[in-house]
């Protein structure tokens, strides 16, 4: 997992590198910030989501992820003093819901299997995520939010470069031992999952609150069910439907008004 990471965040550290060759002059007093978001982002996130992913459920990852959008109003309230307002409670509480009734039907079946240590994993990894968009909120007066990911794609796989080495030196023909079809994941991870996922999201944060930007992680059940309809051939439930449709609702109403109109300011936008 280290190997695969550092091989993932260096290559897309290098598509962005041209990006921001220009503006990757730091300012000292930055440091303390740009590598919160680096620990945020890969150095602590990816071990622990993977490390957790692997004691615990799909199930419970989805539960436990069902909280990001919570944690994000309070710790932007608490360290971007970002006001909350009803509309974003009332948003969160119908996307909290539209999850349970997507998931409820495995939990009714199956039950919560907890397991502490793989949940706490994930639970920790999404506490790292949220520090990443603090830190990189402080950051855009400053730094263009590529140049942001740029380091921390840099510094993230310089701290994780031990660990591969580690993993290579325990078995240096791993990487011949990987068979055709998986590399497709590896690419994946490189163009999509980092270089476009992370500069995409680093994009819509610059120009919306942390608070209103959080409640899109209510769409991962959503976007990953209609993936496994796509790719694994499962069908669409009635309670995916009704699940998505309160999801949707929920997202509107914390965004208030969709689309802007070109008068608003950016005040009333936030």
């Amino acid at each position: 997992p280290f190997s695969i990471a550092v091989i993932r965040f260096v290559l897309a550290s290098l598509l962005i590198l041209p990006f921001v060759a220009h503006s990757l002059s730091m300012r000292k007093e930055d440091f303390p910030l740009l590598l919160l978001a680096t620990i945020g982002a890969v150095t602590l996130h990816i071990p622990f989501f993977f490390f957790g992913l692997k004691l615990t459920t799909a199930l419970n990852a989805g539960i436990i992820g069902a909280v990001m959008p919570i944690f994000t109003l309070l710790l932007a309230h608490r360290f971007l003093s970002e006001k909350i307002p009803h509309k974003l409670i009332y948003g969160a509480i119908l996307g909290i819901v539209g999850i349970a009734v997507i998931i409820g039907k495995d939990i009714f079946m199956h039950g919560l299997a907890l397991s502490p240590i793989g949940d706490f994993l994930v639970f920790l990894a999404i506490l790292m995520f949220i520090f990443y968009e603090i830190a990189s909120k402080k950051l855009f007066a400053r730094y263009h939010p590529l140049t942001i990911n740029f380091y921390a794609f840099a510094f993230g796989s310089l701290s994780l470069a031990p660990f591969a080495i580690q993993e290579f030196q325990a078995n240096p023909q791993w990487m011949n031992n990987i068979p055709p079809e998986a590399m497709w994941g590896i690419l994946y991870g490189i163009f999509l999952s980092s270089f476009a996922a992370y500069s995409l999201w680093q994009w819509g944060l610059s120009k919306l609150s942390a608070s209103r930007v959080g409640f899109f992680f209510y769409l991962d059940p959503v976007v990953s069910t209609i993936a496994a309809v796509l790719i694994l051939s499962e069908q669409i439930t009635l309670a995916f439907v009704a699940g998505a449709i309160l999801i949707f609702l929920g997202i509107f109403i914390a965004e208030g008004r969709l689309p802007y109109h070109h008068l608003h300011t950016t005040k009333n936008r936030d």
